[in-house]
């Protein structure tokens, strides 16, 4: 529904978002595709977390702060290995596997307890998330963009943004919305602490779900330019000059040239 409006609004709109920044040979399509639906659990996470920490394990708004600093710690080590993993293993690879391994964080995260504690339930999967998290965002924004022309980056890096904010609403909403119902329904039958477990869990279980399905989707979307996405060394052996050769595939050698 809502991209059926935003494709009537493109229509009547004076100056609408041009079709070359989807044909221009790269993956533009596909990386928004994707961030939208990384972008629908990004949201959602951080702010289901900090609830789980200070509502069910009792932490004060300070020390929940701090809790979330070795999930940072990850996000900014995965941001600077991003680049490296690419161009070792490829675009489609690393991303596929950066939203595989968030989907592991946030399924380790659907096993929280009304009575779990920091170190078990919240630390390992936040190193886990961060670094899924940091390289598929890294790769996304850089698969947005790809082949798009000099005059239109800027249109495409907004375009990415918007797509991720959109994504996250209404990602928020929806993951929102099943937790509340979920806890309404457990509280029922549950004490209020793990009534609320109950929810956050659903809303985490369904998240990692949403990224397995978004890995797989990663998979299939970006293997356009498969050329382009194999790992550099690979296409530096490929291109690397040899010694011309004659019909029989035999080197070709020139004698040197004798004055008569």
């Amino acid at each position: 529904m809502l991209l059926a409006v935003f494709v009537l609004i493109e229509r009547r709109h004076p100056n609408p978002l041009p079709p070359r920044l989807f044909t221009a040979g790269g993956r533009v399509a596909a990386g928004n595709v994707l961030m939208a639906l990384l972008g629908s659990v990004w949201i959602a996470l951080f702010f289901f977390l900090p609830l789980y920490q200070q509502q069910v394990l009792g932490s004060s708004p300070l020390v929940t702060g701090l809790g979330q600093l070795p999930l940072a710690a990850a996000n900014m080590l995965g941001s600077a290995l991003a680049p490296r993993i690419s161009r070792r293993i490829g675009s489609t690879a690393t991303v596929t596997a950066a939203l595989l391994t968030e989907a592991g964080g946030l399924l380790w995260l659907s096993r929280i307890g009304a009575h779990g504690s920091y170190p078990a339930d919240v630390l390992g999967p936040s190193l886990l998330i961060g670094l899924g998290l940091s390289i598929a965002f890294v790769q996304l924004t850089a698969l947005s963009v790809e082949g798009v022309p000099g005059p239109d980056a800027g249109l495409a890096g907004g375009l990415v943004n918007t797509t991720r904010q959109v994504g996250g609403a209404i990602g928020l909403a929806v993951l929102a919305t099943l937790a509340g119902s979920v806890t309404t329904e457990a509280a029922t039958r549950q004490p209020h602490l793990e009534a609320l477990t109950t929810g956050y869990r659903t809303a985490f279980g369904v998240a990692a779900a949403v990224l397995t399905v978004t890995a797989v989707l990663a998979l299939i979307l970006t293997r356009r330019g498969a050329a382009r996405d194999e790992p550099s060394g690979a296409r530096d052996a490929h291109a690397l000059p040899g010694p011309p050769r004659t019909a029989d595939h035999s080197p070709l050698t020139i004698a040197p040239h004798t004055e008569k």
